[in-house]
């Protein structure tokens, strides 16, 4: 019986302890209160005692920080690195269609070349550099070694593009970079422009040259930035003044195609407005034409007109003339004449329908050099001075327009 008794006494323990043991694993756990401990009878069906070991579940300790990878360390900033243009390296300014024929040129050999779309406009140059993830960085380009004067762009990028240089000319670059308020400087490196006309870009404006970088027979170039030639200004809109006034400082322009009394520029009020019927080819030499052929050349013995445009519709044949005329006076050879002459054969012709090959083109301008050539003993120089003081100008003010066109 007493056996009994024990039986029962130790299974009604055995299920109240299983009953608690399953409520605490089904139920939540009230904050803050020791986690349940699981306990099983022997196989005589006692409880161990609360002295022998009992497997618990163990509570993470709250004061335990948990373990935080070390991070990565930033790359150090350091100078940026120039890619290009490559040190020393020669680049073109023209286009890879007019650099082959400039490289290569043959006189009256543009017929195959010449569409008559508009390939006249400048290629800028294209600079790259690495900064190692710079914020921002501003490119210097300067034609002096000590970066004196320079053209400063600022970009956002590790590249960036200048317009408007110089042929002909070695220039030096660097660049500087910014980062979280850390400047770095670059080395300083050179590079030069290959000695080709030089030609412009004025929006909506075709047929665009400057004639400057012309060698005279006594060694001197004529200077760039003074004399731009090029179709009229007909479609020409806000961007293309902007070009033409603000950056080339354009302060006269010189209209060949009539003459018109108290006319205007369309580039604004504050642009000298000077008109005349401008002889072309042969027809310099009429009688009717000396009157108006002096007052073109007059214009450019003022030196107070400069920089100066001049223009017909197209810029190539009463515009041709008249430059062929000043470089001529200025001891510019035949060659580069006809080189800056036949130009006009890469443009859209100011966008008229003049389909004239450019071969034909350059025999009417031969034919007319064969006219100004009276006397074959002297030099092209010699005869073109010649010839404008027979329709009125004088030496004074040919030799006015020789200095402020020439260099020196």
């Amino acid at each position: 019986m007493k056996r009994l008794k024990k039986i029962i006494i130790n299974g009604i323990l055995f299920t109240l302890m299983f009953s608690l043991c399953a409520c605490g694993e089904r139920g939540e756990r009230p904050a803050g209160e020791k986690p349940v401990q699981t306990v099983k009878p022997d196989n005589n069906g006692q409880i161990p005692a609360a002295s022998e070991p009992i497997a618990t579940t163990k509570e993470p300790d709250e004061t335990e920080s948990p373990a935080i990878p070390e991070s990565t360390p930033e790359p150090e900033f350091r100078p940026p690195v120039l890619l290009s243009p490559g040190q020393g390296r020669e680049v073109s300014l023209l286009n890879e269609e007019m650099t082959g024929w400039f490289k290569n040129y043959k006189p009256a050999s543009l017929d195959k070349l010449c569409d008559f779309t508009e390939k006249c406009e400048p290629v800028p140059v294209t600079f790259k550099w690495n900064s190692g993830g710079a914020d921002y960085c501003h490119l210097f380009v300067s034609e002096n070694e000590n970066m004196t004067s320079p053209l400063v762009i600022l970009t956002l990028d590790d590249e960036a593009d200048a317009e408007d240089l110089l042929p002909g000319r070695t220039y030096y670059w660097r660049v500087e970079s910014s980062k979280d308020g850390k400047n770095e400087k670059s080395e300083i490196r050179t590079f030069t422009t290959l000695d080709a006309p030089r030609t412009v870009y004025i929006p909506d404006v075709s047929n665009v040259r400057d004639l400057g970088g012309k060698t005279s027979s006594d060694g001197r170039k004529t200077r760039f930035g003074i004399i731009y030639r090029g179709a009229d200004f007909y479609y020409i809109k806000e961007k293309g003044i902007h070009k033409a006034v603000d950056i080339l400082g354009i302060k006269t322009e010189l209209d060949l195609r009539s003459r018109v009394t108290g006319g205007k520029s369309p580039l604004g009020d504050g642009i000298k407005y000077l008109s005349v019927t401008g002889p072309y080819y042969s027809g310099v030499f009429a009688d009717s034409a000396k009157a108006e052929l002096a007052d073109e050349i007059r214009a450019f013995a003022d030196g107070s007109n400069f920089p100066i445009y001049f223009h017909c519709s197209l810029g190539r044949d009463r515009t041709g003339t008249l430059a062929f005329l000043l470089l001529a006076l200025c001891g510019v050879s035949e060659e580069e004449i006809k080189v800056d002459y036949e130009i006009s054969a890469f443009s859209d012709l100011g966008k008229y329908e003049d389909r004239a090959a450019p071969s034909y083109m350059v025999t009417q301008l031969d034919a007319f050099k064969n006219q100004l050539m009276k006397d074959k003993t002297k030099t092209l120089a010699e005869n073109t001075e010649d010839f404008l003081i027979g329709i009125g100008l004088t030496r004074e003010e040919l030799d006015a327009v020789k200095n402020n066109i020439l260099e020196g």
